[in-house]
């Protein structure tokens, strides 16, 4: 869904990134690198694995900083659907090449797909309970992932019985909508490879149950971000 007016910041970061702005990228990587590393590793259940991601996910916004359309919404649901992306394109090739050495014990195809879809469904869960509302987060963690009654949710907030289940029903909602969005199929690919050579992930609403916030993975193994010969816009 577009916003009409998205966040100043939003729209002057892509202005630096676009005008090769190095101090740029290592702001938006202090910023976002622990989301992008956090729903790479929900996706991919592995740390190195969602280390690679993180990398290539940064690189590819230094290389196509364009891309993004502040008319589209945020900058931050921007970056989580790169990531999920690239995230899930990972996991298909490493279930693929998983598959391959199983020979005839190899799951079907369809196997493989579920458990993709999951990941998928799992991260952007993961992504719509840290984007919402706080009142509506507080809500949906004390009943939905806490089995509080409306009574005790309510008490707890320090709000009506009505408005506590006003707020979770609220929370439902948004969160049904990360089982609404599926992967991409393995033929898509976005129009625009990067430079650098790597795959080349694209911002789709792609994303298991979600995972409570308190429980995510909040930080990146590596410490800056990625550039320099690796790719194709030198810092």
């Amino acid at each position: 869904m577009g916003h009409d007016a998205p966040p100043r910041w939003d729209r002057r970061m892509q202005q630096r990134l676009a005008h090769g702005e190095a101090a740029a990228l290592g702001e938006l990587y202090d910023r976002f690198a622990s989301l992008v590393h956090s729903l790479a590793y929900r996706v991919l259940d592995d740390e190195d694995a969602a280390d690679r991601v993180t990398r290539e996910v940064f690189g590819y916004i230094w290389e196509h900083p364009d891309s993004y359309d502040p008319k589209q919404g945020p900058l931050r649901s921007w970056v989580a659907g790169i990531t999920r992306h690239q995230a899930v394109q990972r996991l298909r090739q490493t279930e693929a090449a998983s598959a391959r050495d199983c020979g005839p014990d190899a799951p079907a195809p369809a196997e493989i797909e579920e458990k993709i879809r999951e990941a998928s469904t799992a991260a952007r869960a993961d992504f719509i309970v840290t984007s919402m509302p706080a009142p509506l987060r507080a809500a949906l963690e004390l009943a939905y992932f806490q089995r509080r009654d409306y009574r005790q949710t309510a008490a707890d907030l320090g709000v009506t019985e009505d408005e506590a289940r006003r707020r979770l029903r609220l929370g439902l909602q948004l969160l049904s909508t990360a089982h609404n969005h599926q992967a991409l199929p393995p033929a898509q690919r976005s129009a625009a490879a990067p430079r650098s050579g790597s795959a080349s992930p694209h911002a789709p609403h792609a994303p298991r149950g979600p995972r409570p916030p308190h429980t995510q993975h909040t930080g990146p193994g590596t410490s800056a971000p990625p550039g320099g010969p690796g790719h194709g816009r030198s810092l």
